[in-house]
């Protein structure tokens, strides 16, 4: 297996867990109500992650969609029968959220790759978030290197 594989299943494999933490910190209903409906997020959560905004929607999205797909627990795969936006999203997820980590959260998530990051000072949603957005966009990287 070359260097580029190893990589980008190692950091999909990250992605999925820290996706995981996040769901169980967070809870599944505030999951659902930060993609569909953000005032329903409770303070706790809305305080961790520093509000929510359309990016934040998006990127739970993407941690969803994770956990759910091929790297996750495999319930959303690739398909001739599904839409075709559906095949694209799965095919692409780590560069599509890791794109959105680079671009909306990337001196985090760089502090988070680099080790710089000062893990006692966030919360386990926090911390999670940016692993996930961090191991999303290394495997993201990889994935466009091998193409």
């Amino acid at each position: 297996m070359s260097w580029q594989n190893t990589t980008k299943k190692v950091a999909g494999a990250i992605a999925v867990i820290s996706g995981i933490v996040m769901v169980l910190s967070v809870g599944i209903s505030d999951v659902f109500n930060i993609i569909a409906s953000p005032d329903d997020v409770s303070a706790e959560v809305s305080a961790s992650l520093g509000g929510i905004d359309f990016i934040d929607r998006v990127a739970v999205l993407g941690v969803a969609v994770t956990i759910l797909g091929g790297a996750g627990l495999g319930l959303l795969a690739q398909s001739k029968d599904n839409p075709p936006f559906l095949n694209t999203t799965l095919t692409y997820l780590p560069v599509i959220v890791g794109f959105l980590a680079f671009s909306a959260f990337g001196d985090s998530v760089w502090e988070t790759i680099t080790g710089a990051r000062t893990w006692d000072q966030y919360d386990d949603i926090s911390n999670s978030y940016m692993l996930f957005l961090a191991s999303s966009l290394v495997s993201g990287v990889v994935s466009l290197l091998k193409k």
